[in-house]
């Protein structure tokens, strides 16, 4: 299986230009082979170059192994150079002014390194011929470019293999040129893992140590054949970017699925191109094995300034009339960014969530929240947003109207009175007559002396309006005083009964009312008259009914506490029924697993597994009565039927075993007269040991009774004591 470990940058907002004849750096480290070749190395030499900086490059290039201590060339190679087409990438300048395709170039050679010829502790480096110049930048002066890559002799032992978990390489993928924006902070999302992914790598045998390095260049005078460029005024390692250099973070490892992420970031104060380095630092359970040296470039560019967002209410379509925050229900307002301008893009948000479809400079809202706008303009590399314009719904105000007469019938001749009930402070009333303003009529109460539908509006203090339910006000007639039919009900039956007189308004009374309610269970058995009494002069509205209510018996039915038994027991259910079949009960229970009969009062019980029974009994008159009982089978409890007492340490005692899940349980032993000659409890939990007040009892048959639980089930049985 491949594996390789890669460095992935993800830079937000940046982008990337053109310009011929460009390299922009590049990269050494130790490509994965698929060979079992023992000691073998693939070296990746990798340049980052515009198409004419491919073609300046040399078709074939000389590399150097060198020992680290002295400096000492230990062995020369050459590779050939190739595009890596699908390597092309393209990055866009922030405002989308400028492009730039760049592509990989690879020099790659595989070679065999041995520890026994490589073995000096220092290490040793790899570097190719300069080559270049490297673009021009702000911060370096313009040379050719050296790449460097440093191994230990124990990276030699460094493979693919999942035998050994944790081994692997790292490698850096490959990426070019960035774009930054002045004075804007830029973070990169910096991620480390392998290709596919390797597992098995534990924390803390393989770290990542990432720091600023400084880009390197040939020197033709010296033993040492590269050294780092010279930087111009103002830059160094320490300072490669104008305003600071790379916020890198500390060293870290990588998990055991053989990922981790980082974040770098840099903060430039000067627009420009700029030569940056890079060096890896790999090491496993604290030994240094490899280091990987990248040289790129990233532009810094000016970018402008979006006007400033800010945001006006209005009324709808009338954005010079100045509208409240507060707005009724149902009603809406105008959110205006200013006048619409040219190059520029709106993008409306709702608590933080943006508004999909909504790209105009205004908005209207019905809904509360937090509404923000940002603002784009072509050629900014930064948005400005407004401060929140927070829209708050109002709820209308409620009202109810009242009739001195509950009924609304006026007496020929006569009138009543209408009232509001609402909780709404300082509030403006307006009465209306079948839907029209009643002059004059903007009191709290109305005397009504026509007939009509009337209802009352009225203002709050925040302008919002709402208005009660129409009220019929009906001429009066004589009327028929009358009760709602009310059905038979059984005796157990928990449900209320509703009682509806007409016309509304009068008192109902007899067993079992309760205001307009009538319950069956607490009038009892039997036919109840129900009253219904209508005393209202001022409605002209008097009289009384009288309505039967018949109360059936329900069955008498109470099974009793929940059963115990046990796997190979059975219990008789029910077994105080007082109801037989010839009186006209019928029986029916459920489930039927395990029953002798579901169809019988009292059934014989003995499930396989615990189970709980519903009884129902009916009733020729129609009435039901439901209980439930459980029976609950103990599971795995043994009792022995013998134990030898003689203290050779082999069954010396007897004790039941599977009664850990009754922790209350009670155990008693009784000699052949009855006598009781142990006693366990859930305080007193020692077994027995065939001894009564410390003196051995004699060879024979003793009966033992198990109490599981208080009120539960009982185990039988004899046991011998053997001597």
């Amino acid at each position: 299986m491949r594996y390789s470990i890669f460095l992935a940058f993800g830079l937000v907002g940046l982008c990337l230009v053109a310009q011929a004849q460009r390299i922009f750096g590049g990269q050494i480290d130790r490509r994965y082979q698929s060979t079992n070749t023992a000691y073998a190395y693939e070296v990746g030499c990798t340049f980052f170059a515009d198409q004419a900086g491919y073609e300046a490059l040399p078709n074939r290039l000389r590399f150097g192994i060198y020992r680290k201590k002295d400096n000492e060339l230990i062995e020369t190679f050459f590779a050939d150079k190739s595009k890596d087409i699908s390597g092309t990438k393209s990055a866009t300048a922030c405002n989308k002014s400028e492009k730039t395709d760049y592509i990989f170039v690879h020099y790659n050679q595989s070679l065999i390194l041995k520890p026994d010829k490589y073995s000096d502790p220092d290490g040793y480096y790899i570097i190719n011929n300069p080559v270049g110049n490297r673009n021009p930048t702000e911060n370096v002066v313009s040379s050719n470019i050296v790449l460097y890559h440093w191994f230990s002799p124990q990276y030699l032992w460094e493979y693919f293999d999942t035998l050994e978990p944790g081994k692997t390489t790292p490698q850096w993928t490959p990426d070019s040129f960035n774009y930054f924006c002045t004075n804007e902070n830029t973070n990169f999302s910096l991620q480390v893992g392998s290709n596919p992914i390797k597992t098995g790598l534990g924390l803390g045998n393989y770290t990542i140590l990432l720091q600023n390095t400084s880009p390197l260049t040939g020197d033709s005078t010296a033993k040492v054949r590269y050294r780092t460029v010279d930087w111009k005024a103002g830059f160094s390692q320490n300072q490669m970017l104008p305003g600071g250099n790379f916020y890198l973070p500390n060293m870290f490892w990588i998990t055991a699925q053989g990922i981790a992420n980082l974040s770098i970031s840099a903060k430039p104060t000067k627009a420009g191109v700029y030569s940056v380095g890079f060096l890896i630092k790999h090491s496993r359970n604290g030994v240094p094995l490899s280091e990987i040296y990248r040289e790129y470039q990233i532009k810094v560019e000016d970018c402008l300034t979006p006007p400033p967002a800010t945001i006006r209410i209005s009324e709808v379509n009338r954005p010079s009339a100045v509208a409240s925050a507060k707005v009724c229900d149902g009603k809406a307002v105008q959110l205006n960014a200013g006048a619409r301008q040219p190059n520029i893009t709106y993008e409306w948000f709702k608590d933080g969530a943006v508004i999909a479809g909504q790209k105009d400079s205004i908005l209207v809202v019905k809904e509360g929240g937090a509404y923000t706008v940002t603002l784009t303009k072509k050629g900014a590399c930064n948005t400005n947003t407004s401060s929140p314009a927070f829209i708050t719904i109002v709820p209308n105000p409620k009202v109810l109207i009242e009739s001195s007469v509950p009924s609304g019938l006026l007496c020929s001749g006569g009138s009543l009175k209408l009232s509001t009930l609402t909780s709404e402070p300082s509030v403006k009333f307006q009465w209306l007559r079948d839907s029209v303003a009643i002059a004059g009529a903007t009191d709290s109460t109305f005397k009504v002396t026509q007939i009509g539908q009337y209802a009352v509006a009225i203002t709050d203090q925040n302008g919002c309006q709402g208005q009660s339910t129409p009220l019929s006000i009906r001429l009066d007639s004589t009327v028929k005083v009358s009760i709602n039919v009310i059905p038979v009900r059984c005796s157990n039956d928990t449900n209320l009964v509703a009682l509806i007189g007409t016309p509304a308004g009068g008192k109902f009374s007899g067993d079992g009312v309760n205001k307009n309610a009538f319950s069956p269970k607490n009038a009892g058995v039997g036919a109840h008259p129900i009253s219904y009494l209508l005393d209202d002069p001022k409605a002209c509205l008097t009289g009384t009914v009288i309505e039967t209510a018949v109360v059936l018996a329900s069955p008498p039915l109470e099974l009793g506490p929940d059963q115990f038994i046990s796997s190979v027991g059975g219990v008789q259910l029910n077994q105080n029924n007082a109801l037989d079949a010839s009186n006209g009960f019928n029986f029916q229970w459920t489930p039927a697993l395990g029953l002798s009969s579901s169809a019988v009062a009292s059934p014989y019980a003995n499930p396989e597994q615990t189970t709980s029974y519903q009884l129902t009994v009916s009733s020729s008159n129609g009435c039901t009565s439901k209980d439930t009982i459980t029976v609950n089978i103990v599971q795995g409890v043994y009792i022995p039927d013998a134990f030898t007492p003689n203290g050779d340490g082999i069954n010396d005692t007897w004790e039941p075993r599977g009664l850990e899940e009754f922790p209350a349980a009670e155990i008693k032993i009784f000699d052949r007269w009855g006598h009781a000659i142990y006693n366990s409890t859930k305080n007193n939990k020692q077994p027995f040991d065939g001894t009564f007040n410390g003196i051995s009892l004699p060879s024979g048959n003793y009966a033992y009774q198990i109490r599981t639980q208080s009120e539960g089930h009982i185990f039988r049985g004899n046991l011998l004591i053997l001597r």
